[in-house]
């Protein structure tokens, strides 16, 4: 499995604009074959910061997202609405075991 997770920063006034273009990109993530898992949230302690928090099956299924012409434009979209570079970081997941 392949962890992908996210910060974007981004202005008080462009927030409203981010988030239609936020759930655009988890809406058509999630019907990917390859996709686990996608969401975003905002940092309710640090307002203006987005979180991402992606799961994929493999590495051919991120190669796919990544292609997608919507993943694209979504990257595009964030460069022009966020405060500074958007952090991305890709996690390569061994094993996981669930507690409880």
């Amino acid at each position: 499995m392949i962890v992908i997770t996210g910060r974007a920063q981004v202005a008080e006034d462009k927030r409203e604009a981010f988030r239609p273009v936020a759930e655009r990109q988890v809406t058509l993530s999630r019907k990917e074959a390859g996709c686990l898992g996608y969401g975003y949230y905002e940092d309710a302690m640090d307002p203006g910061t987005f979180l991402f928090y992606e799961e994929w099956k493999d590495q051919a299924a991120v190669d796919f997202h990544f292609a997608q012409p919507y993943c694209l434009e979504f990257m595009a979209a964030v460069g022009e609405l966020a405060t500074n570079a958007p952090q991305v970081v890709i996690h390569q997941v061994e094993n996981t075991q669930t507690i409880g």
